[in-house]
């Protein structure tokens, strides 16, 4: 009976090391290079400055010619980032098919971190909000605040003007009325997507990850971590559909990296998908995960 028993224990963990093995199989790493961003079946990221893009069906990447690019975002065929090649810094707006480019230089900074969706790009400036219209080469101050993000006709950020502790607001372009999504907190790094808000709270636990609805108007506590446990820091986090990555790190003094987990909102579950606490910047489009670790990028199907 002690022989079976043991036989059926190295059965299972050889089924164990399988699965793991398995799910290691599927991160394929795509290139070199750091901050990457994704859409619409590309992958866009910055090494030594230099722009890459990645194309998810033909796996083939490309260059553009940059010299000091930092914090890509993309929509579409449209990429944006920070350029400080020159003396003052600028925004660049580059069309992946023609690859032509335009630069923004009004109300830009060192920090100015774009986001982008469509035609539209948001970013802060001396601690207010800004959004730029490719189309039509409009551009608006949008609010006090920093860290904006966008989806669609709404705009999130983070705002101390009625608190002494940054709040989380989602701007409505169309009806250009804000609402305070967070209510009370230290709040920062939002992000979008449809009608839920996510954000890191640095009041009570070191970057633990909440969501509003803004259609029913709850507000979840995403993770829970503490002292004990680790902490599920939202220092870099991203939202698509129903999932949302994050990391989760064991070092207190390095919030920009961890281990890397998907949260599903139907579920109220996460999941680990890495191992180390190395992963960084991790972003996600439908199904697919990427981020760097140690200068290398990496995709997940997820």
């Amino acid at each position: 009976m002690k022989r079976k028993l043991f036989s059926a224990s190295l059965v299972l963990i050889f089924l164990i090391l399988i699965s793991t093995v398995v799910s290691a199989g599927q991160y394929i790493k795509i290139g070199n290079g750091f901050e990457p961003t994704i859409d619409d079946g590309k992958v866009a990221w910055t090494n030594n400055g230099v722009i890459h893009v990645y194309d998810l069906t033909t796996k083939k990447e490309t260059t553009v010619n940059s010299s000091a690019a930092s914090h890509p975002a993309i929509s579409g065929n449209k990429l944006v980032w920070l350029d400080e090649s020159r003396e003052f810094p600028r925004l660049t707006v580059y069309d992946i098919k023609t690859r032509s480019r335009s630069h923004i230089t009004k109300d830009v900074d060192n920090s100015s971190i774009p986001a982008i969706y469509g035609s539209r790009m948001v970013w802060s400036a001396d601690s207010c909000v800004y959004m730029h219209d490719i189309s039509t080469s409009t551009q608006t101050k949008i609010a006090t605040g920093n860290n904006p993000d966008i989806y669609a006709n709404r705009i999130s950020y983070d705002s101390y003007s009625t608190r002494d502790t940054p709040q989380i607001y989602v701007y409505d372009i169309t009806t250009k009325k804000a609402i305070d999504v967070s209510q009370y907190g230290d709040n920062m790094f939002s992000h979008i997507y449809g009608d839920k808000v996510i954000w890191s709270d640095f009041y009570n636990r070191l970057g633990n990850v909440r969501m509003y609805d803004i259609t029913t108007g709850q507000q979840t506590e995403v993770t829970t971590g503490n002292d004990k446990t680790g902490y599920d820091t939202g220092g870099s986090t991203d939202i698509s559909g129903n999932k949302i990555v994050y990391l989760k790190h064991n070092d207190l003094a390095n919030i920009d990296s961890g281990d890397l987990y998907i949260y599903d909102i139907d579920t109220g579950k996460s999941k680990q998908l890495t191992s180390g606490n190395t992963a960084q910047t991790p972003v996600i489009s439908s199904n697919v995960i990427v981020w760097s670790d140690s200068g290398s990028i990496y995709k997940l199907n997820y």
